[in-house]
């Protein structure tokens, strides 16, 4: 099943009707997601195999970029292609002027899927914030450590918190006793960033993220939370 909620065109001024279409609450997978599926009940496989395979499959496509080589299966194709001007026939390839370009392009196993999705339309005032990505830059790492009193950021969409009740913010929620603790300053903060300090009280463990805010005119709260588990060392 796939949401999505209907917003203003502002490309086009002609049909003030006129309404865009975006994917919501899209739920998402992560690899370690793609091994356990792999590897779940019923299967002989097991996951640090499934793991050799995956991470040998990718090495060995990246091996043949390296040598100027092109690969396709019945999921992906991989080419190249050169971007910039030459000024004559007698021009060589300058890396100050031109790029070598990887393309990548999903073939029809892949993109056919798409026609057995289910669709449906749902309010955008109950659209949950969605955190794509964090960055602790007290470790300088993604998804993975969280450093009391230094930077984080989340990158996402429906971030912003708009204060329209008390129960809006981040939270840093723990998963060994189901304690939070609520991030009091928040710097950047946009429908696609925060930035904002980590909570110097946390204490060493595992941690997930919950962004809580309402939409701008609303006060329906609504919850998005980072699927990954990061750690306070």
């Amino acid at each position: 099943m796939l949401n999505y909620s209907l917003y203003d065109n502002h490309f086009t001024e002609d049909d003030p009707d006129d309404r865009l279409a975006r994917p919501v609450d899209v739920a998402g997978n992560s690899r370690d997601d793609l091994i356990e599926a792999i590897t779940g009940p019923g299967s002989i496989l097991k996951p640090t195999e499934t793991e050799a395979v995956i991470n040998n499959y990718w090495a060995t496509i990246a091996d043949y970029v390296r040598r100027g080589e092109t690969y396709k299966d019945d999921h992906i194709s991989i080419h190249f292609g050169i971007s910039g001007t030459f000024t004559g026939d007698d021009d060589r390839f300058d890396p100050n002027r031109h790029s070598l370009i990887v393309s990548a392009r999903l073939k029809d196993a892949i993109t056919g899927a798409a026609e057995e999705v289910e669709l449906r339309k749902v309010d955008s005032d109950r659209v949950a914030p969605e955190i794509e990505t964090v960055y602790d830059w007290g470790s300088e790492t993604n998804d993975d450590i969280l450093t009391p009193g230094d930077v984080l950021e989340l990158s996402g969409t429906h971030l912003k918190i708009h204060d329209n009740l008390e129960e809006e913010g981040v939270f840093f929620v723990s998963q060994s006793d189901d304690s939070e603790a609520k991030a009091e300053q928040i710097r950047t903060n946009e429908p696609k960033t925060l930035t904002m300090r980590i909570p110097e009280s946390l204490a060493a463990g595992p941690y997930r993220i919950e962004v809580r805010n309402t939409h701008h005119d609303s006060d329906t709260l609504r919850t998005g939370i980072f699927k990954p588990v990061l750690t306070v060392e």
